[in-house]
């Protein structure tokens, strides 16, 4: 067995110094491995240093600096290699379930919410989180590092936002859009001008700003502001319908109070209906003025009204659903409650012409759709003094 002398000792401390081990722990440890391997291994007669160059390899891929590197790496981050398991983890599991999610939404089969939610969840919210912490720890400039956070920061915006548009919730279209256009205009020009300038990475920093730019600006093309316009002819056509509807029955009403009694309950439910269908008019009006800045003049049809904004969820349910002014949905309950006690009482073996509040489909609307929905109320209070009408006609003959 060969006995290392000091000498040998020191020529091995200060190479492996000099190949990066920087560190003394780790410089004493790696000699006292390097010392066994030599004592144990080399011949009685052996060249030393030829051996230690035979040996040394074993500690290392490519470099001895690697054993430094990856020293500072966990002393620095301890939980780099858990993060990285994780990263690994909630990518695959994100894959998986987003596909599986889409596979079955597309076979209209159950289980797709929530595994899109879980898919999409996982991936904006640990996956591309995790993709900043590690990218962090990077060799590459601080510079390299903010760009490519602010680039995954946008695609948890619109991961995000795509998963609200599929699940119909609110604040969909502010997240999409917001995250696609500082994707499109701010991270692609920003990361092109940030690595154009240095030779070994020109062709490839054009080529990428080539996909990002091309995939970004087709995902912002593909963004929907509006109903396509046969979209639109068909919602104008039904409102007109439903609108025609009403001013029919309006008109046989009227012929009909020609033909009845001014009896006092004849009276009272002919201003108790004017009233109602004064106060939805008004509503109708005032989401109008309010979120298209259009103020409805007298005789204008709403079914020839080129909504500007008709996805608008956020204004209608602060105006209309959760407001409680005379234009508020709380102050058109209370109108069709009072209405009812007037039909009650002038009719009240007529159960059939009480509007149910409860069956009412007023949550959760955009405007265009508000809107028709209103209107049919109006076709509804037609209807309901309609049927009083036909039926005081009965009780005449």
């Amino acid at each position: 067995m060969h006995k290392i002398t000091d000498d040998q000792i020191d020529f091995i401390l200060d190479d492996i110094y000099a190949k990066g081990i920087k560190t003394e722990e780790v410089r004493y440890d790696l000699l006292d491995h390097i010392c066994c391997v030599i004592e144990h291994e080399m011949p009685e007669n052996g060249d030393f240093y030829k051996f230690y160059e035979y040996i040394l390899p074993r500690f290392f891929k490519e470099s001895l600096r690697e054993i430094q590197d990856e020293t500072e790496l966990l002393l620095k981050f301890k939980d780099y290699y858990t993060m990285k398991k994780s990263l690994y983890i909630s990518g695959l599991a994100s894959a998986i379930l987003t596909l599986a999610g889409a596979t079955l939404k597309t076979l209209h089969l159950p289980g797709a919410g929530i595994m899109i939610v879980l898919g999409v969840v996982l991936f904006a919210l640990l996956f591309l989180p995790l993709m900043i912490a590690l990218k962090f720890r990077d060799d590459e400039s601080i510079t390299d590092k903010i760009v490519f956070s602010f680039g995954l920061l946008l695609g948890m915006t619109t991961s995000l936002g795509i998963l609200f548009k599929l699940m119909h919730w609110p604040y969909a279209n502010l997240l999409m859009l917001s995250g696609l256009t500082l994707f499109v205009f701010g991270y692609t020009p920003l990361y092109f001008v940030t690595r154009i300038r240095r030779p070994d990475q020109k062709f490839q920093t054009t080529v990428n700003t080539v996909l990002l730019m091309a995939t970004g600006g087709l995902l912002y093309g593909m963004y929907n502001l509006g109903y396509s316009k046969n979209m639109q002819e068909s919602y104008q056509n039904a409102y007109a319908y439903v609108e025609h509807n009403e001013q029919n029955i309006k008109s046989i009403n009227e012929a009909f109070y020609a033909e009845v009694s001014n009896a006092e309950e004849v009276l009272e439910v002919r201003k108790a209906t004017t009233a109602l269908d004064q106060k939805v008019e008004e509503i109708k009006k005032h989401l109008v003025q309010k979120i298209e800045g259009h103020t409805m003049k007298e005789g204008e049809s709403y079914s020839s009204l080129i909504l500007t904004k008709p996805k608008e969820m956020k204004l209608v349910h602060e105006l209309f659903e959760s407001s409680s002014d005379e234009w508020s949905k709380e102050s058109l309950l209370k109108a069709i409650s009072a209405y009812n006690v007037v039909l009650k009482t002038v009719a009240p073996t007529q159960k059939a012409m009480v509007i149910d509040t409860e069956k009412l489909p007023l949550n959760n609307l955009n405007l265009e759709l508000l809107l028709q929905e209103l209107t049919q109320l109006q076709l509804q209070i037609a209807h309901t003094e309609n049927s009083f009408l036909s039926y005081q006609l009965a009780l005449k003959k």
